[in-house]
């Protein structure tokens, strides 16, 4: 717990973290693409996720998840960790790409109350799982949870293309931040930015799938949501 001497507060540090300079959504996802670029994935797909607690045909659509999972090399438990921790990146330089912020806690809270991370080195069936919550940050939470064994859930692996031996999935949920309604117009404007920054190497061989999805939880009864894909 924040001691009442303490000279930042915890809803201070959590409102500072909120408010990490990133201009818009898709610069904060261009940074969760980026780290799976930087892990040696050759696959990146974007999840954005949107669905009603309505299910009528006049009811309105929101994004309720995005996520982002990649084929890269994965994390082990120690590295994952350390992956949440804020100002304590795993990169040991970043160039080129690598210029959207400082990590993937202060992208993912810049958007989100919710962030968790699976990542696997020996198959999505042995992923370990941790995440941040700014709820229980705000409630004096003072280290990143020791990751668990936590198979990457079904929902995900149905709708993955890429899913390899070896990668990581982010997913942001409690979006309270994010600039979009939609899955297609989040989708829309991300994929300019990302087609800029990125195009020299998807003309060398990497592949950035962009997936809105509808229908997460509205009928669940129906099998896998409707996704829709295209790639950059």
């Amino acid at each position: 717990m924040t001691s009442k001497y303490s000279i930042v507060t915890s809803d201070l540090t959590v409102k500072a973290l909120q408010d990490s300079g990133y201009k818009s959504t898709a610069h904060a996802i261009a940074e969760l693409i980026d780290n799976g670029l930087e892990a040696n994935a050759d696959l990146v797909e974007l999840f954005v996720v949107e669905s009603t607690d309505r299910p009528t045909h006049r009811a309105r659509y929101r994004v309720e998840k995005i996520a982002v999972l990649d084929n890269g090399d994965g994390m082990d438990p120690e590295t994952l960790r350390h992956s949440l921790r804020f100002g304590a990146g795993t990169r040991q330089e970043r160039k080129g790409i690598g210029r959207f912020g400082v990590g993937l806690p202060n992208s993912s809270i810049s958007q989100c109350d919710r962030v968790d991370v699976w990542s696997w080195t020996n198959g999505p069936d042995n992923a370990l799982h941790t995440y941040l919550d700014l709820s229980e940050l705000a409630r004096g939470l003072e280290e990143v949870p020791e990751p668990k064994l936590d198979a990457l859930p079904t929902e995900w692996q149905a709708l993955a293309e890429g899913l390899g031996s070896s990668g990581t999935l982010v997913q942001w949920s409690q979006l309270e931040r994010v600039q979009w309604r939609g899955a297609e117009t989040t989708i829309t404007n991300t994929e300019h930015l990302i087609g800029r920054v990125y195009r020299r190497l998807i003309t060398k061989g990497k592949r950035i799938k962009l997936v809105p999805v509808r229908g997460w939880h509205s009928c669940p009864e129906s099998g896998t949501p409707d996704r829709m894909t295209r790639s950059i």
